[in-house]
């Protein structure tokens, strides 16, 4: 009991530590990172920005989480390669787990090609797959078997 205690505890001190600790995405970063131009997004963004959380809005999402979500191919590849988390989670969501939700077939696999885990859980106890399951991405829950 005192296990399952801490690992939720250790879990929500995470998330919160990932909200309170995620910056403001700005406007003209945003703008360049919608232009999916891969020069321009080296102007906007340092190394140092590629395992950050980024917050928008409710949400805080790390670059490659959100290159997913608005399917910023470009952008993608080139993070795929220079990111040192690829299991990330902001926000309670992994890179894999965002293109879970969103239905990104290929992206999921380029992620599982380059090392994500199926069995990164969330806070809730919930993986890519759940996800999948749960937005009813059935492309996605094939591909997280």
């Amino acid at each position: 009991m005192k296990k399952i205690i801490s690992a939720t505890l250790f879990m929500a001190i995470s998330m919160f530590a990932n909200s309170l600790f995620a910056q403001e995405i700005s406007k003209d970063q945003l703008k360049t990172f919608q232009t999916d131009n891969l020069q321009e997004f080296k102007k906007v963004f340092n190394a140092d920005d590629f395992n950050k959380c980024f917050t928008m809005k409710e949400n805080a999402y790390d670059l490659l989480a959100l290159s997913v979500k608005y399917e910023r191919k470009n952008i993608f590849g080139f993070l795929l390669n220079n990111t040192t988390d690829i299991n990330r989670t902001c926000n309670n969501q992994s890179p894999l787990m965002v293109a879970a939700r969103y239905g990104k077939a290929e992206m999921a696999q380029s992620l599982l090609k380059k090392g994500a885990s199926k069995t990164v859980k969330n806070a809730s106890g919930e993986t890519a797959k759940d996800f999948a399951v749960k937005y009813e991405k059935a492309n996605l829950i094939k591909i997280l078997k």
